[in-house]
C-alpha cells in the first residue's frame, strides 16, 4: 500500500513539473512547495523510518498545493491584465471622436505602457490620434 502512495506522488509531481501551459506563479509556487513538503515530509517520516517514503509524499503535496496557491495568483494577476488598453482600442477611441484627455486618463487608469516604434507612431498619427496621446504613449512628461 505504502509503495502505491509513493508512485502515485512521484508522478503527481512529475506531472506538475512537467507542465509547460503554467504561469510563472504556479510554477514558482509548485518548487517551493515540493521543496518544503519533501523536507517536513522528511524530517516527520525520518521519526517513524520512513524518511524517504515521508519526503515523497510530502513533495508531492507541497507541490500541489504550493501550484495551486500559484495559480490563483496568476489568475489574479491575469484579470489586472484584462485592462491593458491596446493600440487599437486607441486608434478607435481617436476615430470615434473621444479627446484626447479622455483617451490618456484611460491609459493611466489601465497603467497601460507601450514600446513604440517610427511605424506604430506614424500609424497613430495616421488614424486620428493626437500628439498629445502619443506623447503619453512614449512616456513623455506631461507640461
Amino acid at each position: 500500500m505504502n509503495r502505491y502512495i509513493v508512485v502515485l506522488s512521484v508522478l503527481c509531481l512529475a506531472t506538475m513539473v512537467g507542465c509547460e501551459s503554467m504561469g510563472e506563479g504556479t510554477k514558482k509556487g509548485a518548487g517551493i512547495g515540493a521543496v518544503t513538503g519533501a523536507a517536513i515530509g522528511g524530517i516527520v517520516g525520518h521519526q517513524d523510518g520512513h524518511g524517504w517514503e515521508g519526503a515523497l509524499i510530502g513533495g508531492a503535496a507541497g507541490a500541489t498545493a504550493g501550484g495551486l496557491i500559484g495559480n490563483q495568483m496568476d489568475k489574479a494577476s491575469a484579470q489586472g491584465q484584462g485592462d491593458y488598453l491596446s493600440i487599437t482600442q486607441i486608434v478607435t477611441m481617436a476615430k470615434d471622436g473621444v479627446p484626447d484627455d479622455v483617451i490618456i486618463d484611460e491609459i493611466d487608469r489601465t497603467k497601460s505602457k507601450y514600446n513604440l516604434t517610427s511605424e506604430t507612431i506614424t500609424y497613430l498619427k495616421n488614424n486620428g490620434v493626437g500628439d498629445k496621446v502619443i506623447d503619453v504613449m512614449l512616456g513623455k512628461p506631461r507640461g
